[in-house]
């Protein structure tokens, strides 16, 4: 059906698309890679369950968490200093902060309920929303002050 001679080269070529292919997934260019935020020159991201942080110039992208569970959601304050996110360490998925380099979470919620990192306000409170205090299934916002450790919630 096929001359004798493109047999040979047809698989050469089909061994090295594997090749190539492989390798290629195996130095970690390909992947997950969801919701990215940035500041100055960092980025930080969520992949592997993870959070990760790169700089925007590029290079070689570093982990911040290894924990089990997942990590998600992350925004950078304004400062840049702290990260605010998202993570089901203890059952339900709430917030919390760490350093930017990395460093020890500190928990912010308690709700009992999906809660999603949504931001910081330009006075550095962390902005997220949750239905733990609605009596509809609607999720609402709320503001925590990371000094008093006071949280506002906006009713609709």
């Amino acid at each position: 059906m096929f001359p004798k001679k493109i047999i040979p080269v047809f698989k050469i070529t089909l061994f090295l698309f594997f090749v190539i292919n492989t390798s290629s997934f195996a130095q970690g260019f390909e992947g997950y890679y969801n919701y990215p935020t940035a500041h100055n020159n960092t980025l930080v991201f969520s992949a592997e369950g993870d959070l990760w942080t790169v700089p925007l110039s590029g290079g070689l992208a570093q982990r911040l968490t290894t924990h089990k569970e997942e990590e998600m959601f992350p925004k950078i304050s304004p400062d840049g200093k702290t990260i605010a996110f998202t993570a089901s360490y203890e059952g339900p998925s709430e917030i919390y902060t760490m350093p930017i380099n990395g460093g020890l979470p500190t928990r912010w919620t308690y709700e009992s309920d999906f809660s999603v990192t949504n931001g910081w306000t330009p006075d550095g409170k962390i902005i997220y929303d949750t239905r733990a205090y609605s009596t509809l299934p609607q999720r609402q916002l709320v503001l925590i002050d990371t000094k008093t450790k006071q949280k506002e919630v906006f009713l609709k």
